[in-house]
């Protein structure tokens, strides 16, 4: 449905262009949504781009901006003038104008900054890595003292019209800017007019210093059902808010990152139409990587050479024993992979979680080993080749269920990604299992299979 309007307003807009008619493509993009307009704007060519971009307001290119992705917002910045570029950062929140200014060519970026009016509020964001509580946080947020009565808090409220990504908390801060307590609008609604802050404030507030890792972040929002969530430096001062909307954007991309870092993709910011040269340089690597894992299999393969000369058949079914250890190992390890994101499961764990899914491959390898091996049986005749295939099947998915698990507990209790280098090891666990239980198993009963 989106899409469909999308493309309708586009034929619009190109119209309007072909007639030189540049103020009715611009009213036809400001119908729609601001999420559907900066994807209509980037599926435009470059020349109607820079058609449109000179006769945005401030505003309206801050708006474009913010749904913009990170390097098209920084490549359509790129072609605005330093004055113009520090007009529409000050009209962009906060946290925004910094993750732009962030991919922006230092030059440029220092040049709006100096002209920016509200360069105070982002200044201090640029200090932090984007994938920080720090680098989430924006500086647009409400923060009262204890002894502020209700009814003033209240007033301040409406001078301040506050818009509709304003957190619905508010914070109590000391007079050292230390944060001590939340009160939300409602508990300022329906309490007495001169109540104070601290009488109606609760105390306990969930809040992360500026380190704080963005997946933590994400967790912590997500386990305590948060809209938004302080951020502290070293001595307690409230510093920065990180909104709910914020967090949106880092699940999907600790989502991607998870995702393709099981397939082998080491960087989560490739995208079907990145360019060959930068696909290729990402993931060719972990292709090479994978070749050698490949050959480690083969070196299992051809110990049992002279078996395999012997019986032409088995090289037939050895590949379904390694594949169904691969799938079982994938299945294992994409759940333990999600728990440890999640913090369902830490390495204190490890021998429980084990012993569970070394059971469970138990029972997946009889079962399916018992379909093989009657498939093999019914396929070639041959009774002890089936019941070889099976023995081979309930040992690989057993050792996949203890690969899939203890293989990624071990990298994050070294302190590296469990998703990044798991598939390729417990894959590799799977096929050297696997060729060599169902080789060995066949090299064993020989003289019962022919």
């Amino acid at each position: 449905m989106e899409q469909a309007l999308i493309d309708a307003t586009l034929e619009r807009v190109r119209a309007a262009l072909e007639a030189g008619q540049v103020d009715e493509a611009i009213t036809a993009l400001t119908t729609l949504h601001p999420a559907d307009r900066a994807d209509a704007f980037a599926d435009l060519p470059r020349d109607e781009q820079a058609e449109i971009l000179p006769r945005l307001d401030a505003q309206a290119t801050a708006d474009l901006l913010e749904e913009l992705e990170g390097p098209e917002a920084a490549e359509v910045a790129a072609h605005l003038s330093p004055e113009t570029l520090a007009d529409v950062l000050d009209e962009m929140e906060p946290d925004e104008a910094a993750d732009l200014l962030g991919d922006l060519p230092p030059e440029q970026a220092a040049s709006a900054l100096a002209q920016m009016e509200e360069a105070d509020e982002v200044l201090p964001l640029l200090a932090h890595p984007d994938d920080t509580a720090g680098g989430l946080m924006t500086s647009a947020f409400y923060a009262l003292r204890r002894q502020t009565t209700a009814q003033i808090a209240i007033d301040f409220l409406r001078t301040q019209r506050p818009d509709a990504e304003t957190p619905y908390y508010l914070y109590v801060v000391d007079r050292f800017q230390k944060l001590i307590g939340i009160v939300g609008l409602r508990d300022l609604i329906v309490a007495e007019p001169q109540a104070t802050v601290e009488s109606i404030m609760k105390r306990d507030v969930v809040n992360v210093p500026v380190g704080t890792d963005q997946e933590e972040v994400a967790r912590l929002m997500s386990r305590y059902d948060l809209a938004a969530l302080p951020v502290v430096d070293g001595n307690g001062k409230l510093v920065g808010v990180i909104n709910y909307a914020a967090m949106v954007d880092v699940i999907e991309e600790e989502a991607t990152e998870d995702i393709y870092r099981l397939a082998n993709v080491s960087d989560g910011d490739l995208q079907v139409f990145s360019p060959v040269r930068l696909s290729v340089r990402r993931r060719l690597p972990w292709l090479l990587v994978n070749l050698g894992t490949a050959f480690l299999a083969a070196s299992v393969i051809s110990l049992f050479e002279a078996t395999i000369a012997k019986l032409a058949v088995l090289a037939v079914f050895q590949s379904i024993v390694a594949g169904q250890g691969g799938n079982a190992g994938t299945q294992t390890l994409a759940m333990v992979v999600r728990g440890l994101a999640l913090g369902e499961i830490e390495f204190k764990d490890a021998w429980r979680a084990m012993a569970r899914e070394a059971g469970i491959g138990l029972i997946h390898g009889m079962i399916v080993g018992l379909f093989v091996a009657i498939g093999a049986w019914l396929w070639r005749g041959i009774p002890i080749l089936g019941l070889v295939i099976g023995m081979a099947m309930v040992g690989n998915l057993i050792a996949a269920g203890i690969a899939g698990t203890l293989v990624p507990l071990t990298l994050k209790a070294l302190k590296l990604d469990p998703a990044l280098a798991s598939a390729v090891i417990v894959t590799t666990v799977t096929d050297c299992v696997g060729f060599g239980l169902f080789l060995g198993l066949a090299t064993l009963f020989l003289p019962y299979l022919k």
